[in-house]
């Protein structure tokens, strides 16, 4: 995906970051110091729709060398979301998409509400400024480690996060903005006003901790506390639902596990590869009893992992073949990413191995998983996963048992996703390249879904719009408001 190496932000924006606040049009302001108290009004960081005024997002993004790098690996959006709408006349908003763009969309959303879609696979991250308790890795913020820290820039880019200082703000506030502006209603309806936005499902992410329970830091990358998923929810119930995430060796699991029960949460999130958990691990098994009682579901990721892995990586932790323990258990299981990178020891025939995507979809076809089995799409039209993406459009026996997901911010990195590898695999046409190109200097999050309505495998096959919306055999959404929960 070309794009130039980030326009400046355009001088109308209404939002600056200092040391000590973020300050906002018509009174909107919040305070940020290292030890202040949680952000509890987010949703007060862009202005309501009604006004004329629109917040443009995050402050001009980083100067310099290292800004082009960021801007260029990841991000260089040319436009913000709300800026779909033409605001700069006294008359109603016009759509500022190309006709090509409003037609592409009329389309995708035929058959298909967009207040209906549900990302199931929404990362939060945060470092814990604004007082949420998030970490990241020490080699993550700095330059003896030049991979990782680049890596970073990278990720915040992607995220429009330009410094560290003001970071949780920032980069929720930009996904409140990308939920909030994600297709304007009136290309869809003639004469609606506003834009209409999905749910999306926030992920938070445990600690590794060894299996005699003690929390290792220098071997966790990244933290986000449930409390803050919860948290942030609440704050904007109309876009955000909270999962939890709890790492089956921490000493309090089962405590921790009917809090977040009892505050609304349904699913818990995993990355095993970077957390230390072993899915077959028999510590496991009360875990999972207990999942089952209380008819949560376990999002998992499987396969290989190259992201959270500054402070700890062990990839044979993500095959596949790992869920047999939790799904015997009676366990309802959404295997993230459909084992789309990597290869694994194949587990039911010793000495041999095979790709993770083929020990998926042996689990996948097993009769007696075929009510507890499920998985995302998220990620998968990255590059290094595009190579699956023909035969996984074709297992239609599956695509009953799929969901959505955008693993933000990973579709907002324009070095990841990219409409050139889709074209080259004739997954989608060079018209729609060019439309999602556009999508995508807008709205990520609205470029990803489209994206993969537009795929069309080598015998027609295609991801159904069922694939985008709740799904009927998973746990429910509380449509009401979470509620917190408490220490």
């Amino acid at each position: 995906m070309a794009f130039s190496d980030g326009d400046r932000q355009d001088k109308s924006r209404v939002a600056t970051v200092s040391s000590s606040s973020w300050t906002f049009a018509e009174e909107h302001s919040t305070s940020i110091s290292s030890n202040g108290e949680m952000v509890t009004h987010i949703e007060r960081h862009y202005l309501a729709s009604e006004t004329k005024e629109y917040l443009a997002g995050p402050p001009a993004p980083q100067s310099g060398l290292l800004g082009y790098i960021g801007r260029k690996l990841g991000g260089g959006f040319k436009n913000e979301p709300e800026h779909m709408l033409d605001h700069s006349m006294d008359e109603e908003a016009q759509c500022k998409l190309s006709s090509n763009a409003q037609a592409l969309l009329q389309t995708v959303f035929k058959d298909l509400d967009p207040s209906e879609v549900v990302d199931y696979h929404m990362h939060l991250v945060g470092h814990g400024d604004s007082g949420s308790d998030c970490y990241l890795h020490p080699s993550t913020k700095s330059w003896f480690y030049p991979i990782k820290r680049l890596k970073t820039l990278v990720f915040m880019a992607a995220a429009q996060v330009p410094q560290m200082e003001g970071g949780d703000v920032l980069y929720t506030s930009r996904l409140i903005r990308l939920a909030k502006h994600f297709i304007p209603a009136s290309v869809l309806t003639a004469g609606e006003k506003g834009f209409l936005n999905p749910k999306c499902c926030l992920l938070p992410f445990d600690k590794f901790y060894t299996r005699e329970g003690l929390a290792d830091m220098s071997r966790t990358t990244l933290y986000v506390p449930n409390d803050y998923a919860i948290k942030v929810a609440n704050d904007v119930p109309d876009c955000f639902y909270p999962f939890c995430s709890i790492n089956p060796y921490r000493p309090d699991v089962l405590k921790e596990l009917s809090r977040c029960a009892s505050a609304g949460c349904t699913i818990i999130k995993w990355l095993p590869n970077s957390m230390g958990i072993d899915p077959a691990d028999e510590l496991c098994v009360p875990f999972y009893y207990k999942v089952a009682e209380l008819g949560m579901t376990l999002l998992v990721h499987v396969g290989d992992e190259h992201s959270v892995n500054a402070a700890f990586l062990d990839n044979s932790l993500g095959n596949p073949l790992k869920l047999r323990r939790p799904l015997d258990c009676g366990v309802k299981v959404i295997a993230a990413h459909c084992a789309t990178e990597g290869v694994g020891k194949d587990l039911d025939n010793p000495g041999k191995t095979a790709t993770n995507f083929s020990l998926f979809l042996r689990l996948m076809r097993e009769d007696r998983y075929k009510n507890l089995l499920y998985a995302d799409i998220s990620a998968v039209c990255s590059f290094k996963r595009v190579i699956y993406l023909s035969e996984l459009l074709e297992a239609r026996d599956i695509h009953s048992r799929l969901v959505y997901g955008s693993d933000y911010p990973v579709p907002a990195i324009n070095t990841v996703v990219l409409t050139s590898v889709l074209l080259r695999h004739q997954l989608i046409t060079a018209e729609q390249r060019e439309i999602l190109n556009e999508l995508y200097s807008y709205n990520p999050l609205l470029f990803d879904v489209v994206c993969k309505r537009c795929l069309v495998g080598p015998k027609g096959g295609v991801f159904p719009s069922s694939i985008f919306k709740a799904h009927p055999k998973l746990p429910p959404f509380n449509l009401q408001k979470p509620k917190e929960i408490s220490v």
